[in-house]
């Protein structure tokens, strides 16, 4: 069964905003001192990353400035190798990426809905 690549878009801006509400207010300390917060944000990344894959070529080269290999190299990362993940680089990649990726993600959602009216 073939699962509709808008649901994964939808996914990858469900799992942006709640890193964005997690981190609201922190600093990297608490983050990474605080163990449930580092897997929650790590899980969304992760989500984020496997919605990336599942988007089709044409949606994503209908934004070319946004970076969408990013996410999905840190997803491969965490799955494959998740004894190696650097605090440091999952809060640069939560902090200063995801804000961006999920701006493009909205764009993104922002124009299909405009070409469904449309239609």
């Amino acid at each position: 069964m073939s699962r509709d690549w808008l649901l994964y878009l939808d996914d990858l801006i469900d799992s942006a905003e709640k890193i964005r509400k997690f981190l609201q207010g922190r600093s990297f300390e608490t983050f990474d001192t605080d163990e449930m917060l580092f897997d929650a944000v790590l899980f969304n990344l992760e989500v984020i990353g496997e919605a990336v894959k599942k988007l089709p070529d044409e949606a994503k080269s209908s934004l070319p400035d946004a970076n969408w290999t990013g996410p999905a190299r840190m997803r491969d990362l965490i799955a494959h190798h998740y004894f190696a993940v650097d605090p440091q680089i999952v809060w640069e990649a939560a902090t200063q990426h995801v804000p961006k990726i999920l701006e493009h993600a909205h764009q993104l959602r922002e124009r299909f809905d405009r070409g469904s009216e449309s239609s």
